[in-house]
């Protein structure tokens, strides 16, 4: 192999029918009841692992049956009724049945507290035949199966987290189109072939998540050949659009774009009275003060797309009219408002707080930037992630430069959490006052069983927002893969951008296939 000396390649694999992809930090927990959203572990279960449902390739606007052979959902949502595809086997050579589903759902719901929220309204679980599952929940969630498609909504072998216990993390067993082989940490997890799979074997033989944090190394290895992908993992932190121009004049590596369910926004704490951003004239004034299409097309050079409002454009229930009733760059109407609030320039003083990397800092220093050129004296201040979160919690925060990354394809996911004043201590929101008419609006929409209902229901949620003016809404991510220009078959999904590589091959493969 040429380039760098890599540890797999003293294992004897066929690089032909191998894709090394290149990720930034060691995965979470591979054991689906354990991993809390975390991509890079997320995408390994993905490729370890079944769910009953996920979201169809190459669009990713629908859900279809993986293990689920076929469901039905009552008129009131409030039952779901899977049958199993018959014949599909977990890794160690167990079968896949109701009682497994019913042991992994149950457990998830247990252990993991990122999906116990999810599996709450789960208020029992039936298997009175091997293919059949019933899941009845105590109240209608229209968006269930959504959350079914999440990786750690997987399956797992009973057998296998009866045998291994705490250490099953160490040793997955799934049914996916590859099973687990190896792990080395700070260096590589290494996938095989499932030549079982039950929709017909991969046409790789080996994937490989090679672990580097250094973007520059990263792309010395993509350029060599030594790496295959440079995942999406490894551009959400950073600024992509140096890497984009020079690969895009390199015939050898391809640039993969695709729209993307992640927002980002300049948050206000909307429930901290003694915040200058307290008073709606500031919060419009600042929304006036941004240029969007400088930021857009002039610092990302297009590498993200504009963000109108609470849901991005590629979200089914984003309306239209948010586009064109959005705040556009006015300085001197931002200016105005400044003053009708009573600030005079260089009166008003605030803290912009965001996590650490050159993206946030590139993106804040900006807004600074035009922030001063209404009046407006803004400080950075950069901190772990930790650190953040227990800003949000404690409300400690008047301006924070944040973003949301969807886990499942809904409104509910940027919409409940976000804007519910019920939860506005309890994640990093948008800390929403308590406001009944607006939380009832969200909690109906939320619990709308007719779809053409449920995404008025949104508009009018959106309409609303805008009327607030929690945040100001900034961009929304493209997802964005390099790949050497012999990968084919790559699927990008937009939320959250995980790949499944079972459909992936290289181009000397194609006169095997």
């Amino acid at each position: 192999m040429a380039g760098l000396a890599l540890p797999w390649a003293q294992m004897g694999i066929d690089r032909s029918r191998t894709l090394v992809v290149a990720v930034p930090t060691d995965p979470g927990s591979l054991d689906p009841a354990h991993n809390t959203a975390e991509l890079v572990g997320s995408e390994i279960i993905l490729n370890l692992f079944d769910t009953l449902v996920a979201w169809a390739a190459p669009h990713f606007d629908r859900l279809e049956g993986r293990l689920a052979q076929s469901w039905t959902v009552s008129d009131d949502a409030r039952s779901f009724r899977f049958k199993l595809r018959p014949g599909i086997f977990f890794h160690d050579g167990e079968p896949v049945d109701a009682q497994a589903v019913k042991v992994s759902l149950e457990r998830a719901g247990r252990l993991n507290p990122y999906m116990r929220a999810s599996f709450e309204p789960i208020a029992a679980i039936e298997t009175r035949q091997p293919d059949i599952v019933t899941l009845r929940l105590s109240r209608p969630v229209p968006f269930f199966l959504s959350l079914l498609a999440q990786p750690q909504a997987a399956v797992v072998s009973p057998t296998a987290v009866a045998r291994l216990g705490d250490r099953f993390a160490d040793a997955p067993v799934g049914s996916g189109a590859f099973r687990f082989v190896r792990k080395e940490r700070d260096v590589c997890v290494v996938l095989e072939a499932n030549p079982r799979y039950f929709r017909g074997p991969p046409r790789l033989e080996h994937v490989i998540y090679s672990v580097n944090a250094n973007p520059s190394t990263r792309r010395f290895q993509l350029e060599n050949g030594d790496i295959d992908v440079s995942q999406q993992a490894g551009q959400l932190g950073a600024l992509p659009m140096q890497d984009m121009d020079a690969f895009r004049r390199n015939p050898t590596i391809q640039v993969i774009e695709a729209p993307s369910q992640i927002l980002r926004q300049l948050e206000f704490n909307n429930s901290r009275a003694s915040s200058p951003t307290h008073d709606l004239r500031v919060r419009k004034a600042l929304s006036y003060a941004v240029d969007y299409d400088g930021l857009v097309h002039g610092l990302l050079a297009d590498s993200v797309d504009r963000a109108y409002g609470p849901l991005p454009t590629a979200n089914w229930a984003f309306d239209p009219a948010i586009a064109r009733a959005a705040f556009r760059y006015e300085p001197e109407r931002a200016r105005a408002l400044l003053r009708q609030a009573g600030f005079e320039p260089g009166a008003l003083k605030l803290d912009i707080y965001t996590f650490l990397g050159a993206f946030w800092g590139t993106v804040a220093t900006f807004l600074q930037a035009n922030f001063a050129a209404v009046g407006v004296k803004a400080n950075i201040r950069q901190v772990e992630f930790p650190s953040l979160r227990g800003l949000h919690l404690a409300g400690q925060f008047d301006v924070a430069l944040d973003g949301r990354t969807p886990w499942y394809n809904d409104p509910d996911a940027h919409i409940t959490i976000g804007y519910l004043s019920s939860l506005a201590s309890t994640a990093m929101t948008f800390r929403m006052p308590p406001d009944a008419a607006l939380d009832r609006l969200i909690l109906d929409a939320q619990d709308q069983t007719d779809a053409a209902l449920r995404k008025e229901l949104y508009g009018r949620v959106q309409q609303q927002l805008m009327a607030r003016v929690p945040a100001v809404y900034l961009f929304t991510n493209r997802v964005i893969v390099f790949a050497r220009a012999e990968v084919r078959g790559l699927r990008i999904g937009p939320a959250p951008p995980l790949t499944e590589y079972w459909s992936v091959y290289k181009r000397a493969q194609q006169a095997d296939a």
